[in-house]
């Protein structure tokens, strides 16, 4: 699907990074606290909803100038597919569902009615319509673990969680590419709004409304940002990823702390899969270090198969939160990632060496 001259990655894909983060935590949040096919059809109602956004901006626009270019039809077409998977994710929501999960989302709907203006009026990028877009994506979760039959406090604390996160990074984030673009904007609403998320969230750990560990990573986001903001300020991207990693934190927090609280969330299957995938990753381990040994560099393919590894090490530590036990696992699997990333700077024939010396600890454990 191609109009002459106009590339679909244009039309299908937003042109702005950070809207991914605030759309898939919600969406992971949802799927971990309470798994199932309503979850399913919400994650499917929430990432082509915002990927709709684009493409149908783009035919209003053509619309609204009287025009049609190439790319219109195309917008419109690859718009009305994201929509009916919209639509089918609703409907599978709606049909699976075993609570009010509509309720969140009706709620929403005056944020998401200001953002879609803001956005008409090319203003999407100012402040508070980037709040208004997150706060109405983070009713997926709630939704999410209403859909599942769960307790309405359960649902307001998933959402409270995700507001605390998204209004702390969003202040932060902006101020912190202001200055990478060389301005010099005031640095004390950022960091009024990274402790104001940690107090709140005591406050509300305090009423029962969130679990500990969500608090935790939040008092962390707030102490790497106040670092962050007394230093120089680093590239746009980088900003990004951090506040996605942070992100990807404050929803593993929040479902670890559910899980604990004997939630029955589908954290509780991360033993069975860290050791699933850890077996499969010894042979894949000593495969990647044998082929390397005839490789000069390494591919990118490679680098890639990285994040593999750094998933296990991840599951690991959450594996160790669950047992409460010294298990020396989880350690030699992150002992292994972080010398297989060290030796992956070096030249060959170290980055083979980090392979197979990743491979030998995990069979080790």
């Amino acid at each position: 699907m191609r109009a002459t001259g106009v590339p679909l990655k244009t039309i299908a894909l937003p042109t702005e990074h950070g809207g991914w983060g605030f759309t898939l935590e919600p969406i992971l949040l949802g799927l971990f606290i309470s798994p199932g096919p309503h979850t399913l059809g919400l994650f499917l109602l929430g990432l082509f909803g915002f990927l709709a956004r684009h493409p149908l901006k783009l035919v209003y626009q053509d619309l609204r100038k009287g025009k049609r270019y190439p790319r219109t039809a195309l917008a419109s077409r690859v718009g009305g597919i994201y929509l009916a998977l919209a639509l089918l994710g609703l409907l599978l929501a709606a049909w699976t569902a075993r609570g009010p999960f509509l309720l969140p989302l009706l709620l929403a709907l005056p944020l998401g009615a200001y953002m879609l203006w803001a956005d008409a009026s090319n203003r999407s990028r100012d402040l508070f319509p980037e709040i208004a877009a997150a706060l109405a994506m983070a009713s997926l979760a709630p939704a999410g673990v209403l859909a599942g039959g769960l307790e309405t406090e359960i649902a307001l604390g998933s959402f409270l969680a995700l507001a605390l996160r998204d209004i702390a990074a969003l202040y932060y984030a902006r101020t912190q590419v202001l200055r990478a673009r060389g301005g010099s904007p005031k640095r004390y609403p950022a960091l009024l709004a990274l402790w104001a998320s940690f107090l709140l969230a005591l406050f509300l750990q305090g009423q029962g409304l969130l679990p500990a560990p969500t608090t935790l990573a939040l008092l962390l986001l707030a102490l790497y940002g106040s670092l962050a903001l007394l230093k120089p300020p680093v590239a746009a991207r980088i900003i990004g990823w951090t506040q996605m990693g942070f992100g990807l934190l404050v929803v593993l927090a929040t479902a670890i702390g559910y899980t604990l609280q004997g939630l029955p969330t589908a954290l509780l299957g991360v033993p069975s899969l860290h050791r699933l995938l850890g077996w499969a990753l010894v042979g894949l381990a000593f495969l990647t270090g044998l082929y390397l040994f005839f490789r000069r560099e390494v591919p990118r393919e490679v680098r890639l198969l990285v994040g593999l590894y750094d998933l296990n090490a991840l599951l690991g530590l959450l594996y160790l939160a669950f047992v409460w036990k010294p298990l020396p696992h989880p350690f030699l699997a992150l002992l292994g990632v972080a010398l297989l990333h060290l030796l992956l700077r070096r030249h060959h024939p170290w980055p083979a060496a980090g392979f197979l010396l990743l491979g030998f600890l995990l069979l080790w454990h």
